[in-house]
């Protein structure tokens, strides 16, 4: 699957997520909000913006993969020729 987040949707706010399933268990993820219409959210308290979603793994050694995977695009986009992309 490849999902295509275009620079124009993209925001600097960052969340974190935590769902309990019906078995008990506690999930977490990590989630970059993105541009959205404020129509579509009212009343306040019902965020359904749109968001792109990272559940992490359970151990500490996935998670830091995960962590490592994340800081390694951060370089790259630092690194990134000036020109590309659009604001």
């Amino acid at each position: 699957m490849r999902i295509n987040v275009y620079s124009q949707e993209l925001t600097s706010e960052v969340g974190t997520v935590e769902k309990k399933s019906n078995t008990g268990l506690v999930y977490s993820a990590v989630q970059i909000m993105l541009h959205s219409s404020p129509m579509l959210h009212h009343p306040p308290q019902d965020d359904d913006r749109s968001a792109v979603t990272f559940w992490l793994p359970k151990s500490t050694e996935r998670r830091e993969e995960l962590a490592g995977a994340f800081e390694e695009m951060a370089r790259r986009v630092r690194d990134a020729r000036p020109e590309t992309g659009l604001d």
